[in-house]
């Protein structure tokens, strides 16, 4: 089943401005971060001799965040902080705290409404809705002579003949069936609806009773013999496919009438701001600019931002790109989403101990993997006894991280910190970054490298470590939109 949920916004950049304020006249400053700074001179011989960088600013602007990331989780090891508190670990880890939500709101609101009694198992089993059936194809081509489908009707035959004597229909199915959709099932289709199949074969399946074989029926695709087996030998089977059908059919009854009940109104205005933020979404986490409102809430910008943090990276330029329409789509589908996660808090759900174990334990693996990648870890730094000896080791150590993986990609594994970690260090420590500096970086860069050197490929592809890729959480039995781009 499909998922979704929302998220709710956190506001990184709050107590920054006196910090940006203070870049005035300090133009030879690209970024600071809890007492480091990334001079403009040094971000450009970084970067001037790496021809895959590309000198484009949203590059530079975008090395410059990598710098402050990484340099405000050095301090944060470095300051005895193993990120592992609880608060840390569930907030790095949004995405999948709250697809966790959203699947006990799932079974809280869904879930129980679609247990069925026997009586209504039997009545869907003997009705004309569907039918759970079983196969066996042999295949004619549409060019095959008459010498050979003769051939194959004889042979499909043979197989009838043998099912009535009391052979397994199961067992022939694996051996001889040309669907290999079904063959690996014993020739099992499951439930099949009204409409699924072509009309050869829906009509001559939907006449069978409980526990008849058809004669053999051909279609397009060849020969069948099709089986309806009695309810008794597939009652766990077809009670729990139905089980799904109610449950999609209850989901997508919800979440209509979410949508119509709270009146999901999205702005004029929401694909330009949607736009202006995926290009700076920096800026964006700073801005409350409505995209959307509903019943009983709002989206704003900095909601949006923090929502497209848990797509794959590679969403932010589709959404670039994406149409108006799609846009509008897209924002709707995150103010629903954004009242499924209210409607997650309403119910009082919480997430179970198997859920937080399983959390931690995966973000342990992942951290660990990470500052010993990046050459952080607490143990690594423990030789130095002072909290300044420390720190002042993995401010180094990050230098020589970034120098390496900026002027020599793919010479050294390549981890960004997980954006919601990051967000959790940019309010915990102090950091900024100058857009003019950035501006002098690219200038100086360019001046460095010289007028005919080529453009250069994708700066590099982080580690997959993110705890938000794969894409945001979503409810169950919803059919989500996409990120914007993108019968027998």
């Amino acid at each position: 089943m499909v998922r979704r949920l929302a998220v709710v916004s956190v506001v990184v950049l709050a107590g920054c401005s006196g910090l940006r304020d203070a870049f005035t006249g300090h133009q030879d400053i690209v970024a600071r971060a809890a007492g480091r700074e990334l001079t403009v001179e040094h971000l450009a011989t970084t970067i001037a001799p790496a021809k895959s960088v590309p000198m484009r600013r949203e590059v530079v602007d975008r090395l410059a965040e990598l710098w402050v990331n990484y340099q405000l989780l050095a301090q944060a090891v470095a300051g005895g902080d193993s990120l592992m508190d609880s608060a840390t670990v569930l907030e790095a880890n949004w995405p999948q705290v709250a697809q966790r939500l959203a699947n006990h709101l799932h079974d809280t609101l869904i879930v129980a409404q679609a247990k069925l009694r026997p009586p209504q198992v039997d009545s869907a089993y003997n009705g004309n809705d569907y039918r759970f059936l079983s196969h066996l194809l042999v295949q004619v081509r549409q060019d095959t002579s008459e010498a050979v489908k003769a051939a194959k009707r004889r042979q499909i035959e043979g197989f009838l003949a043998q099912i009535r004597r009391g052979t397994e229909f199961a067992r022939l199915a694996s051996q001889y069936s040309d669907d290999p959709g079904s063959k690996a099932n014993g020739g099992s289709l499951g439930l099949v609806g009204r409409g699924v199949t072509v009309r050869p074969f829906e009509d001559a399946a939907f006449a069978l009773r409980p526990g008849q074989v058809s004669d053999v029926v051909e279609t397009a695709f060849g020969y069948h013999i099709i089986w309806r087996p009695a309810l008794d030998a597939v009652r766990d089977s077809f009670a729990a496919l139905l089980r799904d059908v109610v449950v999609q059919r209850l989901d997508s009854a919800y979440l209509d009438s979410l949508t119509n009940k709270t009146d999901i109104r999205v702005r004029g205005s929401a694909p330009a701001i949607v736009r202006a933020a995926a290009q700076d979404m920096r800026g964006g986490k700073a801005r409350s600019r409505v995209l959307a409102t509903y019943a009983g809430g709002r989206l704003r910008e900095k909601d949006f931002v923090r929502w497209l943090q848990a797509f794959p990276p590679q969403t932010v330029g589709m959404v670039a790109q994406a149409p108006d329409s799609t846009l509008i789509e897209f924002v709707r589908s995150i103010a629903r989403n954004q009242m499924l996660l209210k409607g997650a808090e309403e119910h009082h759900v919480q997430l179970t101990r198997d859920d937080r174990d399983s959390i931690f334990a995966t973000w342990r693996g992942q951290l660990s993997l990470m500052v010993n990648t990046i050459a952080i870890s607490a143990e690594s730094l423990a030789a130095d006894t002072s909290a300044g000896d420390r720190a002042e080791k993995a401010s180094q150590r990050i230098e020589q991280y970034f120098t390496t993986i900026t002027s020599t990609p793919g010479q050294r594994m390549f981890f960004d910190v997980p954006p919601f970690l990051a967000d959790l260090l940019r309010e915990r420590y102090a950091w900024s970054i100058s857009p003019a500096g950035v501006d002098r970086a690219l200038e100086r860069a360019r001046v460095l490298r010289g007028p005919e050197t080529p453009p250069g490929a994708p700066l590099m592809t982080p580690a997959p470590i993110q705890p938000g890729r794969g894409g945001p959480p979503v409810g169950r039995g919803a059919r989500p939109n996409p990120p914007p781009g993108g019968n027998r």
